[in-house]
């Protein structure tokens, strides 16, 4: 193993979410489900993200955890909603359904709070775990007619308009990323989390989640280790940018895919990210050059963990403190999200 690999695999460590948290998250999202189907016009529920798709990261300091999932609706109860009926919007349903939601999870948490969202109902806990605020976004969603998916609300829009709801496949890209033989799906796994990990490290992040998961899901195949892995995603993904490719929905049901910022800095974020990385492949077990790369991959990630063990320097290394054996980054002892 080089020494590159082996801080590759301690950085997962720094990012993983703490157990507490995690658990959390599950239940709560449990229970937000539970509660949902209960009412008289919903029809089942579901989860997506990075939960069941086991692409979850820890967030930096002051950050929240989301569990996410959503309610189908029951089309025969609602003959009239969504596009490909009579156009009913969404925003009726969805108050309705905040009203019966909220009073049922302060049963359990006296303190929270339950709010329209873009997408559906938001649900503040106000429960904090570990110093994170775990909280649960639950879609409202309608099953298509014609082809795959759900028609999901865009409330930003007025009822009147047209495009108060968009398609999607929640569902399906949970299954796509859960496809694929162990190895490939573990090292797929790993390498969305440090992608998405490195995405957060900006002040405005460059992509959705879900973009990087799709990237993962074309670019990494089996057999080229996770370090390269990373490496191909940013590198690919730069090269489809520079050639004005578009990324594409695998299962062809929600729009293509698009940065968070503009194109020309998304394209140069991946390609300096790729290039930099690029520079510790080719001396991985070089540890100056690993660390310059980490540096400049997770800077937050590295001076909060580096802060974490020391306020008064950035020292990060057992190598750098003069211990024998390889030199790996030192993990805190608890969460940078905890108090």
């Amino acid at each position: 193993m080089t020494h590159l690999h082996n801080q590759f695999q301690e950085l997962l460590k720094l990012i993983d979410v703490e157990a507490d948290v995690l658990t959390a998250t599950r239940e709560r999202l449990a229970l937000a489900r539970k509660v949902a189907a209960k009412h008289p016009e919903g029809r089942k529920s579901y989860s997506s993200g990075s939960i069941p798709a086991h692409t979850h990261i820890q967030p930096h300091s002051g950050s929240v955890s989301d569990g996410d999932g959503g309610i189908i609706l029951n089309r025969v109860k609602h003959p009239s909603l969504g596009p490909d009926r009579d156009g009913e919007a969404p925003h009726d349903i969805t108050d309705e359904l905040v009203a019966f939601v909220a009073p049922q999870i302060r049963e359990l948490y006296p303190k929270a709070r339950v709010h329209k969202s873009r997408r559906g109902l938001k649900i503040y806990f106000c429960s904090p775990v570990d110093g994170t605020d775990v909280t649960v976004d639950l879609i409202v969603a309608l099953q298509r007619r014609d082809g795959r998916g759900l028609w999901i609300p865009d409330l930003d829009k007025s009822a009147a308009s047209k495009n108060a709801w968009s398609a999607s496949d929640p569902v399906g890209h949970v299954e796509l990323l859960n496809s694929a033989p162990d190895a490939l799906r573990r090292t797929r796994r790993k390498a969305i989390r440090l992608l998405k990990a490195w995405n957060a490290q900006a002040s405005k992040p460059g992509f959705s989640s879900h973009n990087l998961s799709v990237w993962a899901y074309e670019f990494i195949t089996g057999g080229i280790g996770l370090v390269n892995s990373v490496h191909t995603v940013l590198e690919q993904a730069s090269l489809r940018l520079q050639e004005g490719k578009p990324t594409k929905d695998p299962h062809g049901v929600s729009p293509d895919l698009k940065p968070l910022i503009p194109h020309d800095d998304a394209e140069r974020r991946l390609r300096l990210a790729a290039a930099k990385l690029e520079e510790a492949i080719h001396d991985p077990d070089n540890i100056e050059a690993v660390q310059q790369a980490l540096d400049y991959l997770f800077p937050k990630t590295m001076s909060e963990a580096s802060n974490g063990f020391s306020a008064a320097s950035r020292v990060r290394t057992t190598g750098q403190l003069g211990f024998a054996g390889p030199s790996l980054l030192i993990p805190k002892t608890r969460s940078w999200s905890s108090s």
